[in-house]
């Protein structure tokens, strides 16, 4: 249920604003989210907002989303995360439930693995991704097609 906050009194009505419990903040993407055993979250793969393939289509193991959210108070969240291609064709889907018990005002991370994925055509891939009750939020990444990455790191070494 939403948080209402304070109320603003104007002359001719009375508005209340509603913050989620739960609230996206940022998604990351890569081939895999995995949780260390000290509780700490290990990202393999990560990915900007591009994706570069070698060929298409192609089939990845897994497609790993790390969610970034911001918990307003504990309780039971649930969750829906869908990843759709440029045409619209849905990929994955997954839900589930969060269990927050920690201290409200917190940012938290948690891990989505997907798939198999069949990454078909180049283009803008939609993920959609719903917490708790608050609004449907869309991210996007880029699939292209590509023979060398487009960013490349030079190690200098020290003299």
């Amino acid at each position: 249920m939403p948080y209402k906050s304070e109320s603003m009194i104007s002359s001719d009505m009375e508005t209340t604003s509603e913050i989620p419990p739960i609230a996206f903040e940022a998604l990351v993407i890569c081939d895999d989210v995995r949780f260390e055993n000290n509780g700490k979250l290990l990202l393999i793969g990560v990915y900007s907002d591009i994706v570069q393939v070698v060929k298409l289509p192609l089939q990845m193991r897994s497609i790993g989303l790390a969610i970034k959210a911001k918990v307003l108070a504990t309780g039971r969240f649930p969750f829906s995360v869908s990843v759709a291609d440029p045409q619209g064709n849905k990929l994955l889907d997954a839900s589930g439930e969060l269990n927050y018990e920690g201290e409200p005002g917190r940012t938290i991370w948690f891990p989505v693995v997907m798939g198999p994925a069949l990454l078909t055509i180049e283009g803008s891939y939609d993920v959609s991704i719903s917490l708790g009750d608050g609004p449907l939020v869309h991210e996007s990444f880029l699939v292209r097609k590509t023979a060398v990455p487009e960013v490349r790191v030079t190690e200098k070494k020290p003299n």
